[in-house]
């Protein structure tokens, strides 16, 4: 079984991080999850704040999912992605 380990960090506003629409982790975070072997996962987040807010994702394990994130918000203070994988 593999393990989906993943951390974030907003400067100042909020983040949300979703495993397959299920909230796994909300702003400043570390989290470490039990996967099904076999099985395709969508991660999305979402970050709200002020513009010119830093915030960073990133996904050390599976091997099939890292990924590694870091951004600035414009001058909207929203953003949001996804992030296909397999376990």
């Amino acid at each position: 079984m593999a393990k989906l380990v993943a951390s974030t960090f907003v400067g100042n506003g909020s983040l949300w991080l979703y495993l397959d629409h299920k909230l796994i982790m909300q702003n400043s975070d570390t989290a470490a999850l039990d996967l099904e072997d076999d099985k395709e996962y969508i991660l999305h987040w979402y970050v709200n704040g002020p513009a010119g807010n830093p915030y960073s994702i990133t996904i050390s394990s599976p091997k099939e999912a890292q990924f590694q994130l870091t951004k600035i918000l414009k001058a909207s203070g929203k953003d949001h992605g996804v992030l296909n994988f397999g376990s």
